[in-house]
This record gives C-alpha cells, structure tokens and sequence, in this order.
C-alpha cells in the first residue's frame, strides 16, 4: 500500500535489477517491471532446493494518504483496478507500513465494491465492522471512512452513469 521506496526495511530484502538479494534461506531474483496506472514489478523468490515461487508486487504511484477532504482517490482506484482484474488463482496479499492503516481502507474498499457489483447496493458499516472483528485496528479514524466512502464514490461515477447514490 506504500511504495517500497518510501519503506526504509525495503532494501534489506528487495533486489536489485543487476543482482539479486540473498535473504537466508532464500534469494531474491529481479525478473522484470512494468508501470501503468500502478507500478508492477515480478521477482522470483527461489529456496535452497532452487525451487522458484514467482511473486508479483503491485505499488502505487503515489500517496494513498487522506490529508484533507479534498484528496484525489486515483491511486487508491488504481490498485483497486488491478486487484479486480487480476487473474490468479492464488490469494492476494495486501500490506502496508503498519499493517492496518491503508491495508484496511483497501480491503473495505475492495470488499464493497465486490457487494456493489453483486448486490447493487452498499453497506459500508457493516463491511469495516467484518473486517474489524478479524483486525480491529482497520479504518479506526474519520479520515480513514472518508477515504472509502470517497473512493466509492468516484469508483461508481467512473463506472456507471446510471446510478443512483447519495451525495457526500
């Protein structure tokens, strides 16, 4: 949820484009990157036996922070975008810095516009209060609801024009 950049224990584990990384008992292969809307970059992360687990790292552009009310949420719908679209069969995993913060905005997030696209409704309540009975340190500021519930609704405005919503 943050670029690795920015994440100083980054450069303990991450390789480089030249070398790879050793973290006993593993080591990381750079394999390639690719930047669109979101920054895609596949590493190879292989263990003693040589047996290789590709992964794929899925970064912002830029900051997924809520600093005003005025804040644009294209970044945020731009990993959301991805994470729908993604075709894996395996689970995604989502981290951030503290490991609750953005984590749980994207997953609220996420998961309402899953029931949006099934039930053609939202709860956005009852969606944090799911997640928070599993991690109850997700969206426990204001700031962290207005982000959703903004996120929300430029993700409806961009996808539909025939939907009625109430206005924030």
């Amino acid at each position: 949820m943050d670029p690795l950049s920015e994440i100083q224990s980054c450069t303990t584990w991450f390789p480089g484009s030249t070398l790879p990384k050793k973290v006993v008992p593993y080591k990381v292969l750079y394999k390639s990157e690719n930047e669109t809307d979101v920054k895609v970059t596949n590493i190879d992360i292989m263990n003693i036996e040589a047996l290789a687990h590709s992964v794929v790292i899925v970064e912002p552009k830029g900051s997924l922070k809520m600093t005003g009310r005025s804040q644009d949420t294209l970044h945020l719908r731009s990993l959301l975008s991805y994470a729908i679209n993604a075709s894996t069969e395996n689970p995604i995993i989502i981290i951030d810095r503290d490991g609750a913060s953005l984590s749980g905005v994207f997953c609220a997030v996420l998961n309402s516009v899953q029931q949006i696209n099934m039930d053609d409704s939202v709860d956005v309540f009852t969606t944090v209060r799911q997640l928070q009975t599993r991690r109850p340190e997700f969206c426990s500021t204001l700031n962290d609801y207005w982000l959703i519930y903004r996120t929300l609704r430029d993700y409806i405005g961009t996808t539909s024009e025939s939907v009625y919503s109430n206005q924030l």
